[in-house]
């Protein structure tokens, strides 16, 4: 019998649209005779994760993370393949499956301006018919955790956008998922929310043993929460694995950032150039090479302000996407 809380197999939604030409007579061609072909979004992704696992979805913009998650809940039908969540084909939009998952976007707020979070939490009670003192003993110790005691019966819209997110995630909570979505949670939140924000959903995930399946940008959500890492690029996997074991695999170098002297020349550069502007670069040096590298660099007076640095999560998925994976 599988452990596996997820399964996707050969899953792929395709998109069709139609090129508009310019002009009055470019739009009746339109019309008429529509220009029209069909984007990839995603392309027969193949994973299973198990029960109480907590995985980083990423990708860059367009690798289409964001579309997996909605056909992951049911919100779009895959364009071909299947998924089984919990159980549950998501297609079919069963109310067991509804009340087993619960999804959390930082773009998008599912909460009700004019209501209190108390009010909305009440709301969410009668429609997943929460026991009464299960759901007052969850509120309480969520709302402790998540340090929102005295904000459950402020006006929603009075909140500010740390405090909103955290309602967020307790009307998340509350419902007791098996697994919980997240898309972008910490998007526009400052350090100390982001910070609140990481450390409950490590610890959710540790002692609840929900599964966190998370889509992100911010690397430090990522490193922070999850042990396993799924990259996908341009709506494929090129990477399915611990996350420690990506940063071995690419931790056998350091970065070497500097600001670019009046002498600077691209070509005395003989290492890699990870990243760089009008006045900043940054290079990939063997550890074994550092000190030549630097000592080289001062000589030819390519540069200053000189700043070593460990290989970064982001640093590897840069490599991943430049490799062509």
């Amino acid at each position: 019998m599988t452990n596996n809380i997820i399964e996707v197999h050969n899953l792929s939604k395709n998109y069709q649209v139609t090129n508009r030409s310019n002009g009055t007579l470019g739009a009746i061609k339109s019309l008429f005779k529509p220009d029209k072909r069909v984007i990839r979004a995603v392309k027969s992704l193949e994973f299973s994760i198990s029960a109480g696992e907590s995985v980083g979805f990423i990708g860059q913009n367009g690798a289409g993370k964001t579309t997996t998650i909605k056909m992951l809940t049911g919100t779009l039908f895959p364009s071909s393949g299947y998924s089984v969540v919990n159980g549950f084909d998501p297609i079919e939009r069963k109310k067991e499956f509804k009340k087993s998952i619960a999804v959390v976007m930082g773009n998008r707020s599912q909460l009700f301006p004019d209501l209190t979070p108390r009010d909305y939490l009440q709301l969410l009670k009668s429609i997943y018919e929460i026991d009464g003192k299960v759901f007052e003993s969850t509120v309480a110790r969520i709302a402790k955790l998540l340090k929102i005691e005295n904000k459950l019966d402020v006006q929603t819209r009075k909140l500010s956008l740390g405090e909103r997110m955290k309602v967020e995630f307790l009307a998340g909570v509350v419902i007791q998922p098996k697994i919980l979505f997240l898309d972008e949670p910490t998007i526009g939140l400052d350090v100390i929310a982001k910070r609140d924000i990481r450390k409950f959903i490590v610890q959710l995930n540790r002692e609840e043993g929900i599964t966190i399946f998370l889509t992100s940008h911010d690397m430090e959500d990522i490193s922070t929460i999850c042990n396993r890492l799924i990259i996908v690029n341009k709506g494929s996997i090129i990477w399915d694995g611990e996350t420690d074991k990506l940063l071995n695999k690419f931790g056998r170098d350091k970065y070497i950032s500097f600001t670019k002297s009046e002498f600077f020349e691209i070509s005395k550069i003989n290492q890699k150039v990870v990243d760089q502007d009008q006045a900043t670069i940054t290079i990939k040096v063997p550890k074994n090479e550092v000190d030549k590298t630097l000592s080289y660099l001062n000589k030819e007076q390519e540069g200053s302000n000189f700043k070593i640095h460990n290989l970064k999560l982001d640093d590897v998925i840069f490599e991943l996407f430049s490799k062509g994976y």
